[in-house]
């Protein structure tokens, strides 16, 4: 028995014909309570008609197959195949959708609270009509409102707070794509470790599809602020740099601006994964993207298909 674990530790144990599943069956079950008291791990492939088990030392380094949504796939084809099926998945049901509805629209608020007439407010619609643009963005260039005061209404809007960053530095340790980042407006603002929540700060309005996808990424609970325009502009400005020296040795996000099959998607997911032996994947989708996280260790990389 020794013997055979030491044979399959380095690969594949092979399939068993269906006549001979019960006497597979037995072995298999004879080779895990072996290779448990011997310092090994029994997996089996969770791929369609793959049916493979697989003998892994413990303390061993080396990485082998992908785990995925409580599933583990023994080679790239059984990955791609269930990475496929995922990416399809998503494509079919689309993001989670949380809507929000609000008493009051943003405009008749800042009337309400007397920091806007209606007069100016419909000068400033007839100009979103014309040349588009965000509302509040209108009203804070023409000098309307302050952004001060724009930002502590949004919240109010959303039944949320606001956030001062007061020039603190952004956390480390949570990654989040630069593209999600800008596209969405929002920043990873502060992390509680002892709570294991996540406060991210939106300029606009809150995307809760996204924080659905950053929850499953992650790991982290997330809760949502609002931060003004400037603070989320100076703490961009502070993100290009730090992140900027980092990307030069190793990049941590891969954008694809065209618009790919789930098959190419997966097959990108899969060539990259093994070829660098990573552990596990995610994949989640919000409004504009398919976000696939492939995790190595301590390190993320961060896949982005834009949905055309």
């Amino acid at each position: 028995m020794n013997q055979a674990i030491g044979s399959a530790a380095g690969g594949v144990v092979s399939r068993e014909s269906p006549g001979r599943m019960k006497i597979q069956m037995k072995m298999v079950r004879s080779l895990i309570k072996s290779a448990w008291a011997s310092g090994f791990t029994v997996v089996k492939c969770n791929g369609d008609s793959c049916g493979r088990w697989l003998t892994l030392r413990h303390i061993s380094g080396r990485r082998i197959g992908i785990a995925m949504r409580d599933c583990w796939y023994c080679s790239s084809r059984c990955f791609k195949a269930a990475a496929e099926a995922q990416f399809s998945q998503l494509l079919i049901a689309g993001p989670v959708q949380v809507n929000h509805v609000s008493r009051m629209s943003l405009g008749l608020m800042l009337v309400s609270r007397g920091l806007l007439s209606t007069e100016q407010l419909k000068k400033a619609t007839e100009e979103q009509k014309k040349k588009g643009g965000e509302l509040g963005e209108i009203l804070v260039r023409r000098g309307l409102v302050g952004e001060k005061q724009l930002t502590a209404v949004r919240a109010a809007q959303w039944g949320c707070p606001v956030f001062s960053t007061q020039k603190r530095g952004l956390p480390t340790s949570i990654q989040i794509p630069k593209t999600l980042i800008e596209h969405y407006s929002m920043l990873p603002l502060h992390y509680v470790a002892a709570t294991n929540r996540l406060l991210v700060g939106f300029v606009h309005s809150i995307h809760y599809e996204l924080l659905y996808v950053m929850e499953q990424m992650t790991g982290c609970k997330t809760e949502a602020c609002f931060v003004t325009p400037s603070d989320f502009k100076m703490q961009m400005e502070k993100r290009k740099h730090t992140e900027g020296m980092a990307e030069l040795s190793a990049p941590n996000e891969l954008k694809y601006d065209t618009t790919q099959t789930p098959a190419e998607m997966a097959h990108i997911l899969g060539s990259y994964g093994f070829d660098i032996e990573v552990e596990e994947a995610v994949i989640g989708k919000c409004k504009d993207y398919l976000w696939a996280r492939l995790k190595s260790g301590s390190r993320s990389i961060d896949f982005l298909f834009h949905e055309g």
